[in-house]
């Protein structure tokens, strides 16, 4: 598929990109083993090299979603949006969470953080990355 965006061409699959990445609560103080009941589910579109691809994201905004689990809480579902250095995590109508991947590429083991509301911020351990 080739689709011009922002005056240039840009030539890629669109539904082959699309993925489903989880992460997972890394270690804390509150829990050093970090826990697997307590974690993100996100759904974003990968280029080749495993980086978030903006111009796809552009194109299907509404495709990029976030469900927040809990094991303590309900679950939170919403909408993945790209800012300047981070990305959004908007969940129900709450005050936003911001994720950090650090200029990394998305692969399996790899860490990442995000800002909580309230200026916590926590580990997580991308767990999976699997097609949408």
């Amino acid at each position: 598929l080739r689709i011009s965006v922002g005056g240039r061409s840009v030539h890629f699959q669109t539904m082959d990109m699309w993925k489903n990445i989880r992460l997972e609560l890394g270690r804390t103080d509150e829990f050093p083993a970090g826990s697997v009941s307590r974690g993100y589910l996100l759904r974003l579109p990968l280029d080749a090299d495993g980086t978030i691809d903006r111009a796809a994201l552009q194109l299907h905004p509404h495709r990029a979603k976030v469900r927040r689990y809990w094991s303590t809480e309900p679950d939170e579902a919403g909408e993945v949006l790209a800012t300047q250095d981070a990305w959004e995590l908007r969940c129900d109508g709450r005050p936003a969470r911001m994720l950090d991947l650090g200029g990394q590429q998305i692969r399996v083991g790899q860490l990442v953080s995000v800002l909580e509301p309230d200026g916590t911020t926590l580990p997580f351990t991308i767990a999976s990355v699997r097609d949408a």
